[in-house]
This record gives C-alpha cells, structure tokens and sequence, in this order.
C-alpha cells in the first residue's frame, strides 16, 4: 500500500471494489429492513395472548411436572387468541330512481364503483345518501336527502360544502 508524504496510507480502490462495497451495503440495509418489517408486524399483532383464568373449583393442570427443587410448576393450557368476527360481505346498493316530488342534493356523479364509496363515506357521516342512475348511464349520481323544506337543504349544503363537496347540486324529482 503507497504511502503519501504525510505517512499515511492511500487507499485505491476500483470499480470491482466499489460494487462490492455497494452490493454488501444493499445486503445489509436489506437484512436489516426484514427485521424490522417482521418485528413490526409480530408486534403488531397484540403479542402473546393471556392465560385463561380456571373456574373456581376447577381441578388443577394434570400436566405438571415436579421440580426437583420444591413443588409441581403448573404449565397453563394453551390459548388461542380470539379471532376477529367475520362480516357479511356487504351488497352495493343498486342505482334507483328517486319517487316523483322529492328534493335532493347531488354532491358528485361519477362511475358506479366510486360512487359507492363515496355514498358509503356519507352514510357514515350522517347524509342519507342514495345512488340514482344518470341520463347518460355511464355515470351513478350519488344524492343525499330526500329533503322536505327549504331550511333542511340549506344545512345539508352547508354541511356537504364542509365536509369537501364544495357545489353540490339541487335535484327535483
């Protein structure tokens, strides 16, 4: 290794061993972005899950083994964690033509899949939201009522325009 006038080394090094030095780094950053992605989600999980509690006057655990330093360990039983309730598989509600005489807001039209998130989104915001087909029949509108009177549309407008909607469109039916 060549010297420089001060006495220290001098470090040459060339293309194979920069990618080597490269390719080591990747690896590692690698390794180490699996830990923590698989230590991430097993923490994620709620960890392990408590023992279950005996009944009073329930029998201990047969399956205790006697220590050679004083009395029987119990080993609790095995538990399996809860799983989770499964819903039903929710029906998107279809297009309908509102009856003749009511008032609605509509807030957006757009294709049938978006406008089922979109009346869902409203659904959970309180706005009895409903799909209807349009004239064209590409696009599902998405409209919130029926409203009865005058003041019902101004706060349900108020309101749409708060929660992002900022021109929703007054349909008679």
């Amino acid at each position: 290794m060549p010297k420089n006038e001060d006495g220290g080394h001098e470090w040459v090094l060339g293309n194979r061993q920069l990618l080597s030095i490269f390719f080591i780094g990747v690896i590692l950053l690698g390794v180490f972005f699996t830990m923590g992605f698989v230590m991430g989600r097993n923490y994620g999980s709620g960890g392990p899950a408590a023992p279950a509690a005996a009944p009073a006057g329930a029998a201990p655990n047969q399956a205790s083994s006697p220590s050679p330093s004083g009395p029987a360990v119990e080993t609790p039983p095995p538990s399996t964690p809860a799983q989770p309730p499964v819903e039903a598989a929710a029906v998107p509600p279809r297009p309908v033509e509102p009856a003749a005489g009511q008032t609605f807001l509509q807030p957006i039209a757009a294709k049938r899949a978006e406008a089922e998130v979109i009346a869902e989104l409203l659904k959970k915001q309180g706005f009895p939201s409903m799909l209807a087909p349009s004239t064209d029949g590409v696009l599902t509108r998405v409209l919130v009522g029926p409203l009865a009177d005058p003041a019902a549309i101004a706060r349900t407008r108020a309101a749409l325009v708060k929660a992002g909607f900022p021109k929703p469109i007054l349909r008679k039916y």
